[in-house]
């Protein structure tokens, strides 16, 4: 009588695991479901089976054992079945995070010769740059302009250099220069909160006073709107060759971290105007100075 009561406790244990099973088929996802849980089962299972062997209990009761300790391990390869796909879709994201997770230099006329795609190469930055500046960019176009040209990349930071177009408007009225720029960089961040942004120093070929004070109106802009400020006359103390040895000698050793984490704004920024400034592309606005 002691085994009719032993087989229905296993029944009643093992009704649960067949509708179990269908659940987490159907459900295609590994998520809620433990599996120290499911070892912790088959454990009690195989230990139940060796008791009755041991105790030479060999009857229906055994069988019983049997067929839920199968239907267990068929919970255990459906749950391993479902990691596998919560591994593929985790992947699929992270490569559609990849896809988005570029650089965008948004300038004028200095900045459209910058060959940025070949610079993040060249430094292994683990993402993509676009150049996408604009002749004769000035911030009553801006806005259109990076609605059109930047934001189909769904950029995860852009770097902006604007401001030498609109001397007369800063001339005028600092008020509406300050306005528009805060604008510019409000529909930068409208898309994405989290989107990083740099603003780059103006370069006068004519070393006016009023570019000195354009720069400080960029840099408090910069300050107020959490964005990087980054001054372009550094680009001719920074050697970016120094960089670039210690980001081969640490990748050669195995040392991959650095090449990981979101590259400082910062560091982008002064690698693409030092290379600019090496190629005498800042050099050449410099010059124009007489």
């Amino acid at each position: 009588m002691g085994s009719v009561f032993e087989a229905a406790m296993l029944v009643c244990f093992g009704f649960s695991w067949p509708l179990n099973v269908i659940k987490a088929y159907r459900a295609r996802s590994a998520k809620g479901t433990s599996l120290a849980f499911i070892l912790l089962i088959i454990t009690g299972y195989v230990a139940g089976i060796l008791a009755k062997y041991i105790n030479g209990q060999l009857n229906y009761v055994l069988a019983v054992y049997f067929l839920n300790l199968v239907i267990v391990l068929v919970n255990l390869a459906v749950y391993f079945r479902n990691r596998a796909l919560d591994n593929g879709r985790r992947s699929k994201i992270m490569v559609a995070n990849k896809a988005n997770d570029s650089v965008v230099l948004f300038g004028g006329n200095i900045d459209r010769d910058i060959p940025v795609a070949e610079i993040a190469e060249s430094y292994d930055f683990n993402f993509k740059m676009y150049n996408r500046s604009c002749y004769s960019l000035s911030l009553k176009d801006a806005k259109k302009s990076f609605t059109e040209k930047v934001e189909p990349l769904t950029p995860e930071a852009v770097i902006i250099h604007i401001g030498a177009e609109d001397l007369d408007l800063f001339k005028k009225n600092t008020a509406e220069f300050d306005i528009k720029y805060i604008d510019l960089i409000a529909s930068i961040k409208a898309a994405d909160k989290n989107r990083r942004v740099a603003l780059i120093s103006n370069i006068d070929p004519a070393n006016r006073h009023t570019f000195d004070e354009m720069n400080r109106h960029i840099k408090a802009i910069a300050d107020s709107e959490h964005c990087v400020f980054v001054d372009i006359t550094d680009a001719r103390l920074w050697n970016p060759e120094s960089s670039r040895e210690l980001m081969s000698f640490m990748y050669d050793l195995g040392f991959d971290q650095p090449l990981t984490v979101k590259k400082p704004l910062g560091d982008i920024s002064e690698i693409l105007y030092s290379y600019a400034y090496q190629n005498g592309i800042l050099h050449a606005v410099e010059s124009k100075a007489v």
